[in-house]
């Protein structure tokens, strides 16, 4: 995880490295995008998330797999140029995540609905390309987390058992998001995230499932467009 982090930062070092060189650029990336000082837009993204940090192997997977699966998130996005160099770029996003697992006759499901709150700045490094960083905010609406085992009896019936017991996800969450992007068509723009929870998603986890030290782990491909 520490390396995806130092993947991230130098991103970022290296766009403002690129921009030095090149001068005026970040004013030709304004007015190849069309953006203003101040901005609101949108932003649709999905791609895979999966539980990282969890202090007790209960999984019992020979390959070690992690609980992953899909997470999507939408929401606005607003803008702030703090220099010609780096904006601020907050965003206000929906998030649904369902993550599961499957252990011989176990599986493990763990759906979560949260608002998210990226504080981000951007370092535009040449008229398409630009690149950000920042901490993440996170509020959770609803969580469930189940365990099921799927019992076969000698007499071909098949019992489906279900754990009882209420695991809750903790209210806030603390990520770090970073990521590239590059304008593809005038205010349109795509780009790859990466999200490190660095909080415990389920601080009481309960006794049939440990997710002691559990966090989270997103990586993801967004649209985004500048409405002005």
């Amino acid at each position: 995880m520490k390396k995806v982090l130092a993947f991230a930062i130098a991103i970022l070092c290296a766009a403002t490295f690129v921009q030095a060189q090149e001068g005026d650029s970040t004013n030709q990336a304004k007015q190849s995008a069309g953006l203003g000082t101040l901005g609101l837009g949108a932003r649709l993204a999905a791609g895979y998330g999966m539980l990282w940090g969890l202090e007790d192997d209960w999984s019992d997977s020979e390959n070690d797999e992690k609980p992953g699966g899909i997470d999507l998130e939408a929401g606005i996005a607003g803008r702030y140029e703090i220099t010609p160099l780096f904006h601020f770029t907050p965003e206000l996003l929906f998030r649904y995540a369902s993550y599961s697992l499957k252990n011989g006759s176990w599986e493990y499901e763990f759906n979560q609905m949260n608002i998210e709150i990226p504080l981000l700045v951007r370092a535009n490094a040449t008229p398409k390309f630009y690149a950000y960083i920042g901490p993440q905010l996170g509020f959770n609406l609803n969580n469930d987390v189940s365990l099921k085992d799927n019992v076969s009896h000698y007499d071909g019936r098949t019992v489906n058992y279900t754990m009882d017991e209420k695991i809750e996800q903790a209210t806030f969450g603390f990520s770090v998001a970073a990521g590239a992007g590059y304008y593809i068509w005038g205010k349109l723009s795509v780009d790859f995230r990466v999200a490190l929870g660095l909080s415990e998603l389920y601080p009481d986890s309960g006794n049939i499932i440990n997710l002691n030290g559990a966090k989270d782990i997103v990586f993801k491909l967004g649209v985004n467009y500048w409405v002005f």
